[in-house]
């Protein structure tokens, strides 16, 4: 489980609580959410979507922490299968022992998903879903890097292609070195690529290691914007869904994915009796469009349940 190096001192007086965080003079605070959970609405959740592709921060707040902990959005897209929960691990994802996201930012565009998706489901950001289980993130690749293939969870060398394993072990910490590196292979780009280690155990090297990632999908520029990015999160346990950071299903803009979406929603609350919306999502027709969330309250199948009095 990923742990979140966060250090919060908090005190209680009157009976009133207030708690501070220690606050990074480089880094602005994390984007103020609430903890996206059944009770949220449709519209905070579109909000908290919106809020977090446009925060473009380094990091959450010190090198421990990766940008991806507090910022952008952890989007996976999914098969139309209906004789297995959508929110459980493909057989493909249980065989490499992990599964296979993208992570969608301003500065981490894409115009589609792997394999042509047009719906599936997004895990709120870790510094927002405190009462979730957090899959560990293993790795990052800024391209599609056919992890299906490559060993130690889909994030080390692909089959054939020396030095295509773990960045760091190639001597590649920067997003310059990842884009000479990954040029020094023409034919097999995507095989050849490293993918940047942003495990916790890495400390303060993690939330580098991502940046450097982001900053190669700038150098690629429109191959980048083309083809989506990767990240590999440990593979969880199946029947899961009530305490998965799920957030969202989704379904993209004029597309036929909203079915899919719509019966992901009910099978959901059917299981497990929890709740989250459907998003519409609107990614970008071009670099310099922004992707859009949109709640819209007639694609729901099921009725948010009622707010708690407490909340």
């Amino acid at each position: 489980m990923l742990k979140i190096r966060a250090l919060f001192g908090c005190f209680f007086i009157a009976l009133i609580a207030s708690c501070a965080t220690i606050d990074n003079a480089t880094q602005p605070k994390p984007v103020p959410q609430t903890p996206v959970i059944q009770e949220d609405s449709g519209e905070d959740v579109a909000r908290h979507l919106t809020s977090r592709y446009a925060d473009v921060r380094t990091n959450c707040g010190t090198d421990s922490q990766p940008a991806f902990l507090c910022s952008g959005v952890m989007i996976r897209g999914t098969s139309s299968n209906p004789t297995y929960h959508v929110w459980n691990n493909s057989p493909a994802s249980i065989a490499k022992g992990g599964v296979s996201f993208s992570y969608l930012r301003a500065d981490s565009t894409f115009n589609k998903l792997a394999y042509e998706y047009t719906n599936g489901f997004i895990f709120n950001a870790y510094f927002y879903a405190n009462t979730s289980l957090h899959p560990e993130i293993f790795c990052f690749f800024p391209i599609d890097a056919g992890t299906s293939l490559r060993a130690d969870n889909g994030c080390g060398e692909f089959p054939g292609f020396a030095g295509s394993g773990p960045c760091h072990l190639q001597n590649v910490t920067t997003a310059a070195q990842f884009w000479t590196h990954y040029n020094a292979h023409s034919s097999s780009r995507h095989s050849y690529q490293c993918g940047f280690d942003v495990t916790d155990n890495r400390n303060s090297l993690a939330g580098p290691a991502f940046a450097a990632g982001v900053g190669a999908m700038k150098l690629m520029g429109a191959e980048s914007f083309n083809e989506q990015n990767e990240f590999i999160v440990d593979a969880w346990k199946d029947n899961l869904g009530k305490t998965l950071p799920l957030e969202a299903f989704f379904y993209l803009d004029g597309s036929d994915g909203k079915t899919v979406a719509q019966r992901n929603q009910q099978d959901l609350w059917t299981t497990d009796g929890r709740w989250i919306p459907i998003i519409s999502i609107r990614l970008s027709r071009n670099a310099g469009e922004s992707t859009t969330f949109q709640y819209l309250p007639g694609d729901q199948t099921e009725t948010m349940p009622p707010v708690s009095p407490n909340k």
